[in-house]
Formats: structure tokens, C-alpha cells, sequence
């Protein structure tokens, strides 16, 4: 009895045996296979992690430079804009000086008005002829010396012909410009002189031939232009005197 049991446990070692060891294997092999898939799934996951580390290290430097290219440009247009607005500045501000600044003017000589401001209206000048004559004109001796109304410079010195004759133009600080006609053609000035407030710059003429003696007596010619060139009254710039 004893030795049929034997007998039987030993075949049943040996037979099942086979499958104990054959199990064994698989749960070692499972085993194995379980350790080597979580191991590759954790390298996976820290090679992922360093991706999305990498990505998010490019990512943050793209921005940091998309942002910093307009900081740049900015401090880069900054000097300039606020060069462009000081010469903006410095322009306008050349320019109301030019247009704005109040100047007082002498007269040119001592004289009365004998002629007074009527542009653009055409004069009579003879029997059906008209002509429209800029300025006024101021009575004077042939030879009496003509100065400078104010300070400025000398843009024109020359003779414009036989309806101003011999002129001597000058600019002013406030923009406007005074025109002398019918001057001597012996200038003391010309064209680039800087000149003074009541320096005298020629003499009364008979240079305006158009202009007979007779007819408007001995006389200077004084006109007032603005900025924009066009005849100004001069009677709104000086006191003249009446006939």
C-alpha cells in the first residue's frame, strides 16, 4: 500500500513536475517581460519628458526672442523719433520766428505820403490809360539818401526797368520784405549785404521812367511784401505823413 502510494506520488512528480517547471518559466518570463516593458515605458516617459522640456526650452526661447526683436527695434527708433521730433520742434519753432517775430519800422526817409495805396486798381495815368502801381510813393528830392527800414538782408539790387526802375529789396526777420523803387542807380548795397535798421542803402532817383516828374513830382517808391510775396499796404507797417 505504502509503496503503490510512493509510486503514484513519484509519477505524479514526474508528471506534473514538468508543468510546475513549465510554469515557473512563464511566471519568470512574465516576470521579466513585466520588469522590461515598465522600464521601457519609464524611458519612454523621460525621453518624452525631455522632448517636451526641449520643445518648451525652444519654445520659451522663440518667444523671449519675438519679444525682444520689437523691444529692440523699439530702442532702436526711439533716439530717432525723438531726434525727428526735436528738428519737428526746432522747425516749427525756426518758422513762427520767421512769420511771427514784431519788427518796428522807421521810415525810409522824411517825406510825405504823395501817393496813396490803391493795388490791384488800375490809375489812371493819361487819357485812357490805366496802370495798377504797387506801394506808395513818398515825396522827396532827387538825391535825398534812403535807409533801411529795419534790419535784414538784401535780396534784391538791380534796375527792374522802366516802371520801378533801379530797387533795392530787403528781408526781415518777421518775413516780410520792403521793396525801395525809382532809386539812383548808384547803390550802396547789393545783393547778399546784411544790413542795420536806418542805414542808409542808396538815394532818390529818377529811374522810373514810366513815372514822369511832372506828373508824380520827385518821389521813392516804397512797397511792403509778406510771406507769400502779395503787396501789403504799407500804411498798416508806418506813419506817413499826409499832403
Amino acid at each position: 500500500m505504502d509503496k503503490n502510494l510512493k509510486e503514484r506520488f513519484k509519477t505524479l512528480i514526474r508528471k506534473e513536475g514538468f508543468y510546475i517547471a513549465l510554469f515557473l518559466c512563464l511566471c519568470i518570463l512574465v516576470t521579466i517581460g513585466t520588469i522590461s516593458y515598465k522600464m521601457s515605458n519609464k524611458n519612454e516617459v523621460n525621453k518624452t519628458e525631455e522632448i517636451n522640456k526641449e520643445l518648451t526650452l525652444n519654445s520659451d526661447n522663440n518667444e523671449k526672442t519675438i519679444n525682444e526683436i520689437p523691444n529692440a527695434e523699439r530702442v532702436e527708433n526711439v533716439p530717432n523719433s525723438g531726434k525727428e521730433n526735436t528738428d519737428k520742434t526746432k522747425t516749427e519753432k525756426s518758422t513762427t520766428v520767421s512769420t511771427s517775430n514784431k519788427v518796428n519800422f522807421s521810415n525810409p526817409l522824411d517825406g510825405v505820403e504823395s501817393r496813396k495805396y490803391s493795388y490791384p486798381t488800375p490809375v489812371k495815368m493819361n487819357e485812357g490809360v490805366f496802370r495798377t502801381i504797387r506801394g506808395v510813393n513818398l515825396q522827396a528830392k532827387i538825391g535825398t539818401e534812403v535807409k533801411a527800414v529795419a534790419d535784414g538782408v538784401v535780396e534784391l539790387a538791380e534796375n527792374s526797368g522802366v516802371e520801378e526802375g533801379v530797387v533795392i529789396e530787403i528781408k526781415h526777420a518777421n518775413g516780410l520784405k520792403t521793396k525801395y523803387g525809382n532809386l539812383d542807380a548808384n547803390l550802396l548795397v547789393k545783393k547778399g549785404d546784411k544790413v542795420v535798421a536806418k542805414q542808409t542803402i542808396g538815394k532818390v532817383g529818377e529811374t522810373a521812367k514810366v513815372f514822369s516828374k511832372d506828373q508824380f513830382g520827385e518821389f521813392l517808391n516804397l512797397q511792403v511784401i509778406n510771406a507769400n510775396d502779395e503787396q501789403v499796404n504799407p500804411e498798416k507797417y508806418f506813419t506817413l505823413k499826409d499832403k
